[in-house]
Protein backbone atom coordinates (compact mmCIF):
# COMPACT_ATOMS: atom_id res chain seq x y z
CA UNK A 1 0.00 0.00 0.00
CA UNK A 2 1.36 3.42 -0.95
CA UNK A 3 2.04 5.48 2.17
CA UNK A 4 0.87 9.05 2.55
CA UNK A 5 3.48 11.38 4.06
CA UNK A 6 2.79 14.91 5.32
CA UNK A 7 5.76 17.25 5.35
CA UNK A 8 4.76 20.26 7.43
CA UNK A 9 6.08 23.26 9.34
CA UNK A 10 8.40 24.29 6.52
CA UNK A 11 9.03 27.57 4.71
CA UNK A 12 8.54 26.25 1.22
CA UNK A 13 9.54 28.06 -1.98
CA UNK A 14 7.91 25.96 -4.68
CA UNK A 15 9.19 27.93 -7.73
CA UNK A 16 5.68 27.28 -9.10
CA UNK A 17 4.01 30.56 -10.14
CA UNK A 18 0.57 29.13 -9.35
CA UNK A 19 1.50 28.69 -5.68
CA UNK A 20 4.89 30.27 -4.95
CA UNK A 21 4.99 29.62 -1.20
CA UNK A 22 3.55 26.99 1.15
CA UNK A 23 3.92 25.54 4.63
CA UNK A 24 3.23 21.89 3.93
CA UNK A 25 3.34 19.26 1.20
CA UNK A 26 1.69 15.85 1.07
CA UNK A 27 3.11 12.97 -0.96
CA UNK A 28 1.75 9.56 -1.85
CA UNK A 29 3.62 6.92 -3.80
CA UNK A 30 6.49 9.36 -4.27
CA UNK A 31 4.33 12.05 -5.93
CA UNK A 32 2.99 15.32 -4.54
CA UNK A 33 -0.78 15.18 -3.96
CA UNK A 34 -1.28 18.47 -2.11
CA UNK A 35 0.51 21.77 -1.45
CA UNK A 36 -0.79 24.33 1.04
CA UNK A 37 -0.85 25.57 4.62
CA UNK A 38 0.07 23.41 7.60
CA UNK A 39 -3.37 23.84 9.11
CA UNK A 40 -5.37 22.78 6.08
CA UNK A 41 -3.17 19.83 5.08
CA UNK A 42 -2.95 18.41 8.60
CA UNK A 43 -6.73 18.70 8.79
CA UNK A 44 -7.24 16.99 5.42
CA UNK A 45 -4.52 14.31 5.67
CA UNK A 46 -3.57 14.04 9.34
CA UNK A 47 -5.44 10.83 10.00
CA UNK A 48 -3.99 7.80 11.77
CA UNK A 49 -1.60 5.73 9.71
CA UNK A 50 -0.29 8.67 7.70
CA UNK A 51 3.34 9.56 8.37
CA UNK A 52 4.06 13.10 9.55
CA UNK A 53 7.45 14.76 9.07
CA UNK A 54 8.10 18.02 10.93
CA UNK A 55 10.44 20.19 8.84
CA UNK A 56 11.25 22.27 11.94
CA UNK A 57 10.88 25.60 10.16
CA UNK A 58 13.51 24.71 7.55
CA UNK A 59 13.69 26.39 4.17
CA UNK A 60 12.41 24.01 1.51
CA UNK A 61 13.10 24.08 -2.23
CA UNK A 62 12.51 21.75 -5.17
CA UNK A 63 15.07 18.97 -4.97
CA UNK A 64 18.42 20.25 -6.22
CA UNK A 65 19.84 18.46 -9.24
CA UNK A 66 23.39 18.57 -10.58
CA UNK A 67 23.11 18.53 -14.38
CA UNK A 68 26.77 17.69 -14.99
CA UNK A 69 28.74 15.54 -12.59
CA UNK A 70 30.94 12.44 -12.68
CA UNK A 71 29.85 10.45 -9.64
CA UNK A 72 32.41 7.73 -10.29
CA UNK A 73 35.10 10.42 -10.32
CA UNK A 74 33.79 11.85 -7.05
CA UNK A 75 34.11 8.42 -5.45
CA UNK A 76 37.52 7.81 -6.99
CA UNK A 77 38.82 11.15 -5.72
CA UNK A 78 38.02 10.02 -2.18
CA UNK A 79 40.46 7.13 -2.71
CA UNK A 80 43.26 9.00 -4.51
CA UNK A 81 45.77 11.71 -3.65
CA UNK A 82 43.89 15.02 -3.50
CA UNK A 83 46.39 17.31 -5.20
CA UNK A 84 44.14 20.34 -4.74
CA UNK A 85 45.29 20.40 -1.11
CA UNK A 86 48.94 20.86 -2.16
CA UNK A 87 50.10 24.47 -2.35
CA UNK A 88 53.57 23.83 -3.77
CA UNK A 89 55.35 21.34 -5.99
CA UNK A 90 57.36 20.24 -2.97
CA UNK A 91 54.18 19.30 -1.11
CA UNK A 92 53.06 17.25 -4.10
CA UNK A 93 56.35 15.37 -4.15
CA UNK A 94 56.14 14.65 -0.40
CA UNK A 95 52.62 13.23 -0.78
CA UNK A 96 53.69 11.05 -3.71
CA UNK A 97 56.72 9.83 -1.76
CA UNK A 98 54.55 8.99 1.25
CA UNK A 99 52.06 7.08 -0.92
CA UNK A 100 54.96 5.22 -2.62
CA UNK A 101 56.22 4.01 0.76
CA UNK A 102 52.76 2.69 1.67
CA UNK A 103 51.90 1.16 -1.73
CA UNK A 104 52.19 -2.49 -2.67
CA UNK A 105 54.77 -3.55 -5.24
CA UNK A 106 53.85 -2.23 -8.67
CA UNK A 107 50.78 -0.33 -7.42
CA UNK A 108 49.87 2.80 -9.40
CA UNK A 109 49.99 6.13 -7.57
CA UNK A 110 46.96 8.11 -8.73
CA UNK A 111 46.12 11.72 -7.98
CA UNK A 112 43.42 14.23 -8.88
CA UNK A 113 43.12 18.00 -8.74
CA UNK A 114 46.48 19.15 -10.14
CA UNK A 115 46.18 22.87 -10.99
CA UNK A 116 49.41 24.61 -11.93
CA UNK A 117 47.61 27.98 -11.98
CA UNK A 118 47.09 27.83 -8.21
CA UNK A 119 50.34 26.10 -7.37
CA UNK A 120 53.16 28.18 -5.90
CA UNK A 121 56.31 27.47 -7.86
CA UNK A 122 56.81 24.93 -10.60
CA UNK A 123 54.98 21.67 -11.22
CA UNK A 124 57.24 18.68 -10.43
CA UNK A 125 59.39 17.59 -13.34
CA UNK A 126 59.56 14.10 -14.82
CA UNK A 127 62.93 13.59 -13.12
CA UNK A 128 61.52 14.64 -9.73
CA UNK A 129 58.55 12.31 -10.10
CA UNK A 130 60.88 9.43 -10.89
CA UNK A 131 63.02 10.16 -7.82
CA UNK A 132 60.18 10.11 -5.27
CA UNK A 133 57.98 7.38 -6.77
CA UNK A 134 60.42 4.50 -6.09
CA UNK A 135 59.57 2.70 -9.31
CA UNK A 136 55.78 2.96 -8.88
CA UNK A 137 53.90 4.23 -11.96
CA UNK A 138 52.48 7.72 -11.33
CA UNK A 139 49.41 9.16 -13.08
CA UNK A 140 48.27 12.58 -11.89
CA UNK A 141 45.17 14.13 -13.41
CA UNK A 142 44.89 17.86 -13.94
CA UNK A 143 41.80 19.49 -12.42
CA UNK A 144 40.16 19.72 -15.85
CA UNK A 145 40.66 15.97 -16.60
CA UNK A 146 42.03 16.90 -20.04
CA UNK A 147 45.73 16.75 -19.15
CA UNK A 148 47.80 14.39 -17.01
CA UNK A 149 51.29 14.22 -15.51
CA UNK A 150 53.06 10.84 -15.52
CA UNK A 151 56.46 9.37 -14.68
CA UNK A 152 58.82 7.08 -16.55
CA UNK A 153 57.38 3.89 -15.03
CA UNK A 154 53.92 4.88 -16.30
CA UNK A 155 55.32 5.54 -19.79
CA UNK A 156 56.92 2.10 -19.77
CA UNK A 157 53.77 0.23 -18.71
CA UNK A 158 51.70 2.17 -21.27
CA UNK A 159 54.17 1.26 -24.01
CA UNK A 160 55.04 4.89 -24.77
CA UNK A 161 58.60 5.59 -25.92
CA UNK A 162 60.46 8.65 -27.13
CA UNK A 163 59.64 7.80 -30.75
CA UNK A 164 55.89 7.60 -30.07
CA UNK A 165 53.87 9.82 -32.41
CA UNK A 166 50.87 11.81 -31.18
CA UNK A 167 47.40 10.38 -31.78
CA UNK A 168 44.99 12.53 -33.79
CA UNK A 169 42.87 13.23 -30.71
CA UNK A 170 45.64 13.92 -28.22
CA UNK A 171 49.30 14.78 -27.66
CA UNK A 172 52.36 13.88 -25.59
CA UNK A 173 54.10 16.83 -24.01
CA UNK A 174 57.77 17.33 -24.90
CA UNK A 175 60.55 19.62 -23.77
CA UNK A 176 62.56 21.95 -26.00
CA UNK A 177 64.81 19.09 -27.09
CA UNK A 178 61.82 16.99 -28.16
CA UNK A 179 61.95 14.51 -25.27
CA UNK A 180 58.86 13.43 -23.33
CA UNK A 181 58.34 15.75 -20.36
CA UNK A 182 55.64 13.90 -18.41
CA UNK A 183 52.58 15.73 -19.73
CA UNK A 184 49.86 13.82 -21.57
CA UNK A 185 46.94 15.57 -23.28
CA UNK A 186 43.42 14.43 -24.15
CA UNK A 187 43.03 10.90 -25.55
CA UNK A 188 46.76 10.26 -25.57
CA UNK A 189 45.94 9.17 -22.00
CA UNK A 190 44.05 6.08 -23.26
CA UNK A 191 47.20 3.95 -23.27
CA UNK A 192 47.77 4.70 -19.59
CA UNK A 193 44.21 3.89 -18.59
CA UNK A 194 44.50 0.61 -20.50
CA UNK A 195 47.64 -0.27 -18.55
CA UNK A 196 46.06 0.26 -15.13
CA UNK A 197 44.54 -2.67 -13.22
CA UNK A 198 40.74 -2.67 -13.44
CA UNK A 199 38.70 -2.39 -10.21
CA UNK A 200 36.41 -5.32 -9.49
CA UNK A 201 32.65 -4.97 -9.15
CA UNK A 202 32.79 -4.66 -5.37
CA UNK A 203 35.27 -1.79 -5.59
CA UNK A 204 33.17 -0.08 -8.24
CA UNK A 205 30.07 -0.30 -6.07
CA UNK A 206 31.95 1.04 -3.03
CA UNK A 207 33.21 3.94 -5.14
CA UNK A 208 29.72 4.90 -6.29
CA UNK A 209 28.25 4.35 -2.82
CA UNK A 210 30.63 6.88 -1.27
CA UNK A 211 29.82 9.44 -3.96
CA UNK A 212 26.05 8.97 -3.57
CA UNK A 213 26.24 9.53 0.17
CA UNK A 214 28.22 12.73 -0.36
CA UNK A 215 25.74 13.95 -2.97
CA UNK A 216 22.73 13.37 -0.73
CA UNK A 217 24.45 15.07 2.21
CA UNK A 218 25.02 18.17 0.05
CA UNK A 219 21.29 18.43 -0.70
CA UNK A 220 21.22 16.83 -4.14
CA UNK A 221 18.21 14.67 -4.95
CA UNK A 222 19.30 13.84 -8.50
CA UNK A 223 22.33 13.96 -10.75
CA UNK A 224 23.07 13.81 -14.46
CA UNK A 225 26.23 11.73 -14.54
CA UNK A 226 28.43 9.86 -16.99
CA UNK A 227 29.80 6.71 -15.36
CA UNK A 228 29.88 4.18 -18.19
CA UNK A 229 33.58 4.73 -18.87
CA UNK A 230 34.15 3.68 -15.26
CA UNK A 231 31.94 0.58 -15.41
CA UNK A 232 32.60 -0.33 -19.07
CA UNK A 233 29.36 -2.34 -19.01
CA UNK A 234 25.83 -0.98 -19.23
CA UNK A 235 24.37 -4.04 -17.52
CA UNK A 236 26.88 -3.84 -14.68
CA UNK A 237 26.20 -0.14 -14.23
CA UNK A 238 22.43 -0.62 -14.09
CA UNK A 239 22.80 -3.50 -11.63
CA UNK A 240 24.93 -1.42 -9.25
CA UNK A 241 22.43 1.43 -9.22
CA UNK A 242 19.57 -0.98 -8.59
CA UNK A 243 21.48 -2.49 -5.67
CA UNK A 244 22.19 0.91 -4.13
CA UNK A 245 18.50 1.83 -4.22
CA UNK A 246 17.74 -1.48 -2.50
CA UNK A 247 20.26 -0.44 0.18
CA UNK A 248 18.24 2.72 0.78
CA UNK A 249 20.39 5.23 -1.11
CA UNK A 250 17.69 7.27 -2.82
CA UNK A 251 19.41 9.41 -5.45
CA UNK A 252 17.94 9.78 -8.94
CA UNK A 253 20.43 9.29 -11.76
CA UNK A 254 20.24 10.38 -15.38
CA UNK A 255 23.06 8.64 -17.24
CA UNK A 256 24.79 10.14 -20.26
CA UNK A 257 26.19 7.41 -22.50
CA UNK A 258 29.71 7.86 -23.88
CA UNK A 259 29.40 7.22 -27.61
CA UNK A 260 31.68 4.12 -27.91
CA UNK A 261 29.17 2.23 -25.73
CA UNK A 262 26.17 2.88 -27.97
CA UNK A 263 26.28 -0.68 -29.30
CA UNK A 264 25.85 -2.04 -25.77
CA UNK A 265 22.57 -0.14 -25.46
CA UNK A 266 21.38 -1.65 -28.73
CA UNK A 267 22.30 -5.16 -27.61
CA UNK A 268 20.19 -4.98 -24.45
CA UNK A 269 17.40 -2.93 -26.01
CA UNK A 270 17.76 0.32 -24.06
CA UNK A 271 17.22 3.75 -25.56
CA UNK A 272 17.14 7.37 -24.43
CA UNK A 273 14.43 7.99 -21.84
CA UNK A 274 14.24 4.36 -20.73
CA UNK A 275 14.42 3.54 -17.04
CA UNK A 276 12.38 4.21 -13.92
CA UNK A 277 12.16 6.83 -11.21
CA UNK A 278 15.70 6.07 -10.01
CA UNK A 279 17.71 5.36 -13.14
CA UNK A 280 17.21 6.73 -16.64
CA UNK A 281 19.18 6.69 -19.90
CA UNK A 282 20.02 10.14 -21.24
CA UNK A 283 21.95 11.58 -24.17
CA UNK A 284 24.98 10.34 -26.10
CA UNK A 285 28.11 11.98 -24.63
CA UNK A 286 30.71 13.35 -27.07
CA UNK A 287 33.87 15.43 -26.57
CA UNK A 288 34.54 18.14 -29.16
CA UNK A 289 37.60 19.74 -27.53
CA UNK A 290 39.52 19.98 -24.27
CA UNK A 291 39.98 22.66 -21.60
CA UNK A 292 41.27 26.22 -21.34
CA UNK A 293 43.58 25.33 -18.44
CA UNK A 294 45.15 22.53 -20.42
CA UNK A 295 45.40 24.68 -23.54
CA UNK A 296 43.32 22.17 -25.49
CA UNK A 297 39.97 23.98 -25.77
CA UNK A 298 39.56 24.87 -29.47
CA UNK A 299 39.44 28.64 -30.05
CA UNK A 300 38.79 30.44 -33.33
CA UNK A 301 41.79 32.70 -32.65
CA UNK A 302 45.10 31.78 -30.97
CA UNK A 303 45.48 31.80 -27.20
CA UNK A 304 46.58 35.19 -25.90
CA UNK A 305 49.59 33.65 -24.15
CA UNK A 306 50.59 31.33 -27.02
CA UNK A 307 50.08 32.60 -30.56
CA UNK A 308 50.95 29.17 -31.98
CA UNK A 309 48.12 27.39 -30.14
CA UNK A 310 44.39 27.29 -30.88
CA UNK A 311 43.67 24.07 -28.99
CA UNK A 312 42.61 20.63 -30.19
CA UNK A 313 39.63 19.13 -31.95
CA UNK A 314 38.75 15.62 -30.78
CA UNK A 315 36.64 14.82 -33.88
CA UNK A 316 36.50 16.01 -37.45
CA UNK A 317 33.29 17.65 -38.68
CA UNK A 318 32.47 14.44 -40.55
CA UNK A 319 32.86 12.35 -37.40
CA UNK A 320 30.67 14.72 -35.35
CA UNK A 321 27.93 14.60 -37.98
CA UNK A 322 28.09 10.80 -38.12
CA UNK A 323 27.83 10.47 -34.34
CA UNK A 324 24.86 12.85 -34.29
CA UNK A 325 23.20 10.91 -37.09
CA UNK A 326 23.62 7.63 -35.20
CA UNK A 327 22.11 9.17 -32.05
CA UNK A 328 19.16 10.94 -33.69
CA UNK A 329 18.35 7.79 -35.67
CA UNK A 330 17.71 6.16 -32.28
CA UNK A 331 15.73 9.11 -30.94
CA UNK A 332 18.68 9.98 -28.72
CA UNK A 333 19.95 13.52 -28.09
CA UNK A 334 23.64 14.34 -28.10
CA UNK A 335 25.40 16.04 -25.20
CA UNK A 336 28.65 17.54 -26.42
CA UNK A 337 31.54 18.93 -24.39
CA UNK A 338 32.61 22.16 -26.10
CA UNK A 339 34.52 24.87 -24.25
CA UNK A 340 36.24 26.89 -26.98
CA UNK A 341 34.23 29.09 -29.35
CA UNK A 342 35.32 27.23 -32.48
CA UNK A 343 34.38 23.89 -30.94
CA UNK A 344 31.00 25.36 -29.92
CA UNK A 345 30.50 26.75 -33.43
CA UNK A 346 31.02 23.31 -34.95
CA UNK A 347 28.79 21.58 -32.41
CA UNK A 348 25.97 24.09 -32.84
CA UNK A 349 26.16 23.50 -36.59
CA UNK A 350 25.85 19.75 -36.06
CA UNK A 351 22.82 20.24 -33.79
CA UNK A 352 21.21 22.54 -36.34
CA UNK A 353 21.72 19.91 -39.04
CA UNK A 354 20.43 17.01 -36.90
CA UNK A 355 17.38 18.26 -34.95
CA UNK A 356 15.66 15.89 -32.56
CA UNK A 357 11.95 15.22 -32.92
CA UNK A 358 9.59 15.02 -29.94
CA UNK A 359 9.12 11.47 -28.67
CA UNK A 360 6.35 10.57 -26.24
CA UNK A 361 5.66 12.80 -23.25
CA UNK A 362 9.31 13.74 -22.75
CA UNK A 363 10.92 16.47 -24.76
CA UNK A 364 14.48 15.23 -25.20
CA UNK A 365 16.89 17.97 -26.23
CA UNK A 366 20.45 18.23 -27.48
CA UNK A 367 22.84 19.58 -24.85
CA UNK A 368 25.87 21.82 -25.26
CA UNK A 369 28.08 21.09 -22.26
CA UNK A 370 30.05 23.99 -20.75
CA UNK A 371 29.82 26.55 -23.58
CA UNK A 372 32.36 28.65 -21.71
CA UNK A 373 33.40 30.77 -24.67
CA UNK A 374 30.45 31.76 -26.82
CA UNK A 375 30.68 34.65 -29.23
CA UNK A 376 27.66 36.94 -29.59
CA UNK A 377 26.69 35.28 -32.88
CA UNK A 378 26.75 31.83 -31.25
CA UNK A 379 24.44 32.99 -28.45
CA UNK A 380 22.05 34.29 -31.11
CA UNK A 381 22.04 30.92 -32.87
CA UNK A 382 21.44 29.04 -29.62
CA UNK A 383 18.51 31.32 -28.80
CA UNK A 384 16.72 30.08 -31.90
CA UNK A 385 17.24 26.40 -31.09
CA UNK A 386 15.48 23.95 -28.79
CA UNK A 387 18.64 22.96 -26.93
CA UNK A 388 20.00 23.18 -23.38
CA UNK A 389 23.38 24.59 -22.36
CA UNK A 390 24.88 22.87 -19.30
CA UNK A 391 26.79 25.51 -17.34
CA UNK A 392 29.05 25.16 -14.31
CA UNK A 393 29.00 28.46 -12.37
CA UNK A 394 31.77 27.34 -10.05
CA UNK A 395 34.22 27.54 -12.98
CA UNK A 396 34.31 31.32 -12.63
CA UNK A 397 35.62 30.96 -9.07
CA UNK A 398 38.39 28.60 -10.18
CA UNK A 399 39.38 30.11 -13.54
CA UNK A 400 39.60 33.83 -12.79
CA UNK A 401 41.82 35.77 -12.93
CA UNK A 402 44.34 33.48 -14.69
CA UNK A 403 41.96 32.78 -17.58
CA UNK A 404 42.24 36.44 -18.65
CA UNK A 405 45.92 35.94 -19.44
CA UNK A 406 45.08 32.81 -21.40
CA UNK A 407 42.36 34.28 -23.64
CA UNK A 408 42.55 38.07 -23.21
CA UNK A 409 40.02 40.32 -21.47
CA UNK A 410 38.11 41.27 -24.63
CA UNK A 411 37.38 37.68 -25.64
CA UNK A 412 36.45 36.87 -22.04
CA UNK A 413 33.44 39.22 -22.18
CA UNK A 414 31.41 36.38 -23.64
CA UNK A 415 33.00 33.79 -21.39
CA UNK A 416 30.87 32.22 -18.66
CA UNK A 417 28.11 34.50 -19.98
CA UNK A 418 25.12 33.01 -18.17
CA UNK A 419 23.16 36.24 -17.90
CA UNK A 420 23.53 36.94 -21.63
CA UNK A 421 22.36 33.40 -22.37
CA UNK A 422 19.32 33.68 -20.11
CA UNK A 423 18.42 37.12 -21.47
CA UNK A 424 18.55 35.68 -24.98
CA UNK A 425 16.09 32.96 -23.97
CA UNK A 426 18.57 30.06 -24.00
CA UNK A 427 17.67 27.18 -21.70
CA UNK A 428 20.33 26.62 -19.02
CA UNK A 429 20.95 23.82 -16.54
CA UNK A 430 23.38 24.04 -13.63
CA UNK A 431 26.00 21.56 -12.53
CA UNK A 432 29.36 21.28 -10.78
CA UNK A 433 31.45 19.03 -13.04
CA UNK A 434 32.63 17.44 -9.80
CA UNK A 435 35.23 16.13 -9.05
CA UNK A 436 36.74 18.88 -11.20
CA UNK A 437 34.95 21.37 -8.95
CA UNK A 438 33.53 20.85 -5.44
CA UNK A 439 30.37 18.79 -5.25
CA UNK A 440 28.20 21.11 -3.13
CA UNK A 441 25.54 22.91 -5.24
CA UNK A 442 25.54 25.98 -2.98
CA UNK A 443 29.09 26.71 -4.09
CA UNK A 444 27.79 26.84 -7.66
CA UNK A 445 24.93 29.12 -6.66
CA UNK A 446 27.35 31.38 -4.76
CA UNK A 447 29.58 31.64 -7.84
CA UNK A 448 26.62 32.41 -10.11
CA UNK A 449 25.50 35.25 -7.84
CA UNK A 450 28.89 36.75 -6.90
CA UNK A 451 31.14 35.90 -9.89
CA UNK A 452 34.13 35.46 -7.55
CA UNK A 453 35.93 32.89 -5.42
CA UNK A 454 34.62 32.43 -1.84
CA UNK A 455 38.01 33.49 -0.46
CA UNK A 456 37.91 36.83 -2.26
CA UNK A 457 36.58 39.72 -0.18
CA UNK A 458 32.86 40.41 -0.05
CA UNK A 459 33.40 43.85 -1.59
CA UNK A 460 34.96 42.27 -4.68
CA UNK A 461 32.73 43.34 -7.61
CA UNK A 462 33.02 39.99 -9.34
CA UNK A 463 34.51 39.17 -12.72
CA UNK A 464 32.35 40.71 -15.44
CA UNK A 465 29.64 41.56 -12.87
CA UNK A 466 27.11 42.28 -15.61
CA UNK A 467 26.84 38.50 -15.94
CA UNK A 468 25.75 37.96 -12.31
CA UNK A 469 22.52 36.06 -11.74
CA UNK A 470 19.91 36.70 -9.08
CA UNK A 471 19.56 34.14 -6.32
CA UNK A 472 16.36 32.80 -7.89
CA UNK A 473 17.90 32.54 -11.35
CA UNK A 474 20.84 30.62 -9.88
CA UNK A 475 18.54 28.32 -7.91
CA UNK A 476 16.50 27.59 -11.03
CA UNK A 477 19.64 26.38 -12.81
CA UNK A 478 19.84 23.52 -10.30
CA UNK A 479 16.10 22.79 -10.20
CA UNK A 480 13.84 23.64 -13.13
CA UNK A 481 16.77 24.00 -15.54
CA UNK A 482 18.16 20.56 -14.82
CA UNK A 483 14.68 19.05 -15.16
CA UNK A 484 14.32 20.58 -18.63
CA UNK A 485 17.73 19.19 -19.62
CA UNK A 486 16.50 15.69 -18.83
CA UNK A 487 13.12 16.18 -20.50
CA UNK A 488 11.50 15.86 -17.08
CA UNK A 489 10.06 19.34 -16.55
CA UNK A 490 6.60 17.79 -16.06
CA UNK A 491 7.97 15.55 -13.30
CA UNK A 492 10.52 17.62 -11.38
CA UNK A 493 11.97 21.11 -11.03
CA UNK A 494 9.14 22.76 -9.10
CA UNK A 495 6.96 21.62 -6.20
CA UNK A 496 3.46 21.10 -7.60
CA UNK A 497 0.74 18.48 -7.49
CA UNK A 498 1.61 15.52 -9.71
CA UNK A 499 5.36 16.00 -9.59
CA UNK A 500 7.85 13.86 -7.69
CA UNK A 501 8.14 14.68 -3.99
CA UNK A 502 11.79 15.75 -4.22
CA UNK A 503 12.78 18.47 -1.75
CA UNK A 504 15.96 19.93 -0.31
CA UNK A 505 15.70 21.54 3.12
CA UNK A 506 18.32 24.07 4.25
CA UNK A 507 18.82 25.98 7.49
CA UNK A 508 18.74 29.40 5.76
CA UNK A 509 16.74 31.16 3.09
CA UNK A 510 18.74 30.79 -0.14
CA UNK A 511 16.74 33.55 -1.80
CA UNK A 512 17.25 36.23 0.86
CA UNK A 513 20.54 35.68 2.69
CA UNK A 514 23.69 37.61 1.94
CA UNK A 515 25.40 35.50 -0.76
CA UNK A 516 28.40 34.77 1.45
CA UNK A 517 26.08 33.16 4.00
CA UNK A 518 25.51 30.42 1.44
CA UNK A 519 28.98 29.21 2.32
CA UNK A 520 27.82 28.38 5.88
CA UNK A 521 24.39 27.07 4.91
CA UNK A 522 23.75 23.41 5.77
CA UNK A 523 21.35 20.85 4.36
CA UNK A 524 18.95 19.77 7.10
CA UNK A 525 17.52 16.93 5.07
CA UNK A 526 17.21 15.64 1.52
CA UNK A 527 13.88 14.16 0.47
CA UNK A 528 13.64 12.04 -2.68
CA UNK A 529 10.47 10.38 -3.92
CA UNK A 530 8.81 11.24 -0.62
CA UNK A 531 11.54 9.43 1.34
CA UNK A 532 14.08 10.89 3.75
CA UNK A 533 17.26 10.19 1.78
CA UNK A 534 19.53 12.15 4.14
CA UNK A 535 19.07 13.77 7.55
CA UNK A 536 21.74 15.90 9.18
CA UNK A 537 23.13 14.32 12.36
Amino acid sequence: MEQTVIFYNGQIATLDPACPYAEAIVSKGGRIVAVGTKEELLLDFGRAGHQKVDLMGGYVYPGLTDSHIHLSGVGQKMRMLDLSLCQTGEEMLKEIQKRAREAKDGEWILGLGLDENRLQGDVPSLKELDEVSKGHPVFLTRVCFHAHLVNTAAYRLAGIGEDQSDPEDGAFGRDESGKLNGWVYENASNAFYAAMPKPDLREKKDTIRQAVKAALASGLTAVHTEDLRFFESVEEMVAVWRDLVEEGLFLRTHQLIYHPYLRQLDEIGLKAGDGDEWFRIGAMKIFADGSIGGGTARLSEPYADNEKNRGLLIHSDEELHELARLAVKRGMPIAVHAIGDEAADRVIGVMEHHPLSVRGDRRLRHRLIHGQFLRKDLIGRLAGMDVVVDVQPRFVASDFPWVLERVGSERARYAYAWKSLLDAGVRLAGGSDSPIEPLHPLLGIHAAVTRRHPEEAGDHPGYFPEQKLTAEQALRLFTAGSAVAAGEEHERGTLAVGKYADMTVFDRDLLKVNPDELLQTKAICTITNGKIAYAAP
